[in-house]
């Protein structure tokens, strides 16, 4: 039985008129799969409905009948793209292109990108997190709303040109011990073109020098995938070089993924003291427990920082192995949690694969999950040690940035700077009909940051 650890969360729900039925499948003998692996592995097997599987056409719509009401996660994807996803960071194939940006309007005339991925024609371009867009081919953007603003760009394939009209903003960093503009607010405009989307799981990861010389490591980390392995052995060991001894890690748009990844991190900031202990454990349905109960300890990596404190940056995007990450350090060093609480994904999935029909990944909410004190079950959310916006005006890096900036003030003298929480850079308005349609990812990126272990 193979094993590929996974925790993440789904934000794509079921639509009544999708079908993961290809042709050429075996529809009926799909349902009977789906039904028996409900009855063996659901967290919820026993509160399971009695249906009849001839009243389904399709197994989405079987799956949805079965799903508790705690349940908005269990799904059945394409196993071809899932492999893509997790094992590259794959989210468009054969035509499909995108920008692979993600914006947010934060007043009625002011559109801004939350985030874009290294290595992109976007990001190269410009269009940063902080970057307001006045234009899309000539469409005043103060003049439209999210609906107007994803008919403009066109189809999502490869080559499909779009020209945007920009301002780029300044940044602010420590310089000598200094607050120093290290470039300065432009204007610019800039064409370009629908590529293959290829995310990377790391978007920022620098070294910040203090007034006091204290050096703290600052990472945004998006994606648990394979790839971030590398990422972040590679950002640790320049942290570890430099002699960081505080952590700011940014997780406020991470939904989740590969568990190992979650445990690599521990990995990397626990104390020395935390070494072979407890970091989480699995709870399964009483007809599994016997044989899949079991605990994850702590290993630590060669790069550990040896931390006895961490900044962890969340929101509601922050969930699965992102929370996993929050509650399993939290019972060995002290976690400050700054931004809004986090989503609330307290339960893992296994990915079941049918041997007869290799076509399907069937993401099963399996498990509940709980650190070395026995805490979990926050399907509310993770709650925050402090409150602070989070304002898109600026770029990761931006040390003025209100997040980023009450964890340095923390850290340089020992409060947070509560009076300057609401910047007077962000303009606070309702504007949820506006961004109702922005995606927050891929939507081949939203689908598969859902699943926990791949089982055959």
């Amino acid at each position: 039985m193979k094993k590929t650890i996974l925790l993440s969360i789904i934000i794509a729900l079921f639509g009544c008129e999708k079908t993961s039925d290809p042709v050429g499948t075996n529809p009926v003998q799909d349902k009977v799969y789906l039904q028996g692996l409900m009855s063996a592995w659901y967290l919820w097997n026993d509160e399971l409905p009695s249906i009849d599987i001839d009243d389904y056409s399709t197994q989405d719509e079987m799956l949805l009948a079965l799903r508790n009401e705690q349940d908005k996660w269990s799904l059945i994807q394409s196993k071809a793209d899932y492999d893509a996803y997790y094992g590259s960071g794959q989210v468009t194939s054969g035509d499909e292109g995108a920008h692979g940006i993600y914006m947010n309007y934060i007043s009625e005339q002011d559109l801004y990108i939350r985030f874009s991925y290294p290595g992109s024609k976007a990001y190269e371009a410009g269009l940063r997190r902080g970057t307001r867009i006045k234009s899309i081919n000539g469409l005043q953007v103060s003049d439209a709303n999210s609906d107007q603003i994803n008919s403009s760009l066109g189809k999502n394939l490869k080559g499909v040109e779009n020209t945007f009209e920009i301002t780029i903003p300044s940044i602010t960093k420590y310089v000598d011990g200094e607050k120093v503009e290290v470039s300065a607010q432009r204007d610019t405009t800039i064409t370009i073109a629908k590529e293959e989307l290829i995310i990377q799981p790391v978007l920022l990861s620098e070294v910040i020098e203090l007034p006091d010389g204290k050096k703290v490591g600052h990472l945004v980390f998006k994606s648990f995938i394979e790839t971030a392995e590398e990422a972040l052995a590679n950002a640790f060991a320049e942290f570890k070089s430099e002699g960081v001894t505080e952590l700011v890690l940014d997780l406020r748009y991470n939904g989740g993924g590969r568990v190992n990844i979650a445990s690599q991190i521990a990995g990397y900031v626990l104390p020395s003291s935390a070494s072979g202990k407890e970091l989480f454990k699995y709870q399964h349905n009483p007809l599994q427990s016997a044989e899949y109960d079991e605990s994850q300890n702590v290993e630590l990596m060669p790069s550990n920082l040896n931390l006895e404190r961490i900044f962890i940056f969340g929101e509601g995007g922050t969930a699965s192995s992102s929370e996993l990450v929050i509650n399993s350090l939290k019972p060995y060093m002290d976690v400050q949690l700054l931004g809004q609480n986090t989503y609330g994904k307290p339960v893992g999935s296994y990915a079941f694969v049918n041997e007869s029909n290799n076509a399907y990944v069937y993401s099963i909410i399996s498990l509940r999950i709980l650190n070395a004190n026995g805490e979990g079950n926050y399907f509310d959310g993770l709650p925050v040690d402090q409150l602070v916006e989070d304002n898109v005006m600026y770029d990761w890096g931006d040390v003025n940035e209100p997040m980023l900036y009450q964890a340095l003030y923390k850290i340089e003298h020992g409060t947070y700077d509560l009076p300057v929480i609401a910047s007077a850079r962000m303009n606070e308005v309702n504007l949820e009909h506006k961004n109702k349609a922005f995606k927050k990812a891929e939507p081949k990126e939203e689908i598969f940051n859902t699943i926990m272990m791949l089982k055959k």
